[in-house]
């Protein structure tokens, strides 16, 4: 298999699709997870947020899990339960979940219970939360290091103890993975390409996508905002009308390639005051942010998830501002966890009236 159909299947397979290569499996639900912590402990961070793309027609069901997730709980959530009940993640070491990740903690609160009530094995994989303070005050800097202390000490109990030269490789590795990705921004599998890194060996992803080449980017330029979407739809829309040139949605891209943290302490200290992050304190800072990212476009395009409670408070603030700059806004309203063709041809016919 040549090196792009191995990412293929890698988006598409997802966590179900990660070998190891001998190293304990680490998994991550939610942002801002510092993923090169866990590789300099000597783990392999596997994204665990995102199920196969099968998963929704063909995916495990249990029926325990059913009866014990309340209706309102997000699909990324009652995806991963349904998955860890099943057992796909009893290979894995230690699970860790972003507190400030509205489905993550979701996940990890009804994990614990299932774990307490005997649905999942009590010696399945460990649950960890991370909770990381979003600013940039001298109290949340302590707060913040106490934090990846603790998450060293669990990784430190499992065996895998952190390594400074390891932990430089790994920061390394991310930079130049961010850096051909933005080269490459312009492609129009670009999402599929950035995304299959969560799943492939960090070296095969890199030597990929340092091998791609980009077109010129034509048409107006697109923006997309809102909660995350693990799938291209809006991508492959916006497509047929323009380049999509910023993309704020978790899975987008909003890391920065010129970071350069020295030592772990850095690196969180980073994460959190990434102005971008919707949990930022206070909130002003990510509004100017979100409005410094897309006030270039000729076109903002947002969607929600149904179980929205964060991002759709920004919409009505931000449509002012853009609309004010001369930028077109489209807010979708709420976006199906998996859209089908009706709301693909819909969503068309709003982004063509919205340039008309």
């Amino acid at each position: 298999m040549d090196a792009l159909s191995e990412s293929i299947r890698a988006f598409h397979e997802r966590a179900d699709g990660v070998s190891g290569e001998g190293q304990p499996l680490v998994g991550f639900f939610g942002c801002d997870i510092p993923t090169a912590v866990i590789s300099a402990c000597g783990g392999q961070p596997v994204e665990v947020k995102a199920p196969p793309l099968s998963d929704a027609a063909e995916g495990p069901r249990v029926a325990q899990v059913a009866q014990l997730v309340e209706p309102f709980v997000n699909d990324f959530a009652t995806r991963f339960l349904h998955r860890f009940a099943a057992g796909a993640f009893d290979r894995y070491a230690l699970i860790i979940f972003a507190r400030d990740d509205s489905a993550a903690l979701l996940a990890y609160q009804y994990a614990l219970e299932m774990r307490r009530q005997g649905i999942v094995r009590r010696d399945g994989p460990g649950l960890h939360l991370w909770n990381l303070a979003h600013t940039d005050s001298a109290a949340a800097d302590r707060f913040n290091r106490a934090e990846l202390d603790t998450l060293l000490k669990r990784l430190g109990a499992l065996g895998l103890a952190f390594d400074a030269q390891r932990f430089d490789a790994a920061l390394h590795q991310e930079r130049r993975q961010r850096a051909a990705l933005r080269a490459i921004a312009t492609r129009a599998d670009h999402f599929v390409l950035r995304m299959a890194g969560y799943w492939m060996a960090p070296k095969a992803h890199l030597d990929l996508i340092t091998s791609l080449t980009a077109p010129e980017g034509e048409g107006p330029r697109i923006g997309l905002a809102g909660t995350a979407c693990d799938i291209p739809v809006l991508h492959e829309i916006a497509r047929a009308f323009g380049a999509v040139t910023a993309d704020l949605q978790p899975y987008g891209d909003t890391g920065d390639a010129s970071d350069a943290p020295t030592d772990a302490a850095t690196l969180i200290r980073q994460i959190a005051r990434n102005p971008l992050h919707i949990r930022s304190n206070p909130a002003d800072r990510y509004g100017a942010a979100l409005l410094s990212a897309l006030e270039t476009c000729d076109l903002v395009i947002t969607s929600v998830d149904q179980n929205d409670n964060s991002f759709g408070w920004e919409i009505p603030r931000l449509k002012e501002q853009l609309t004010a700059k001369g930028v077109r806004f489209l807010n979708l309203g709420f976006r199906p966890f998996r859209p089908d063709e009706t709301w693909r041809t819909e969503t068309t016919r709003k982004i063509e009236e919205a340039l008309a």
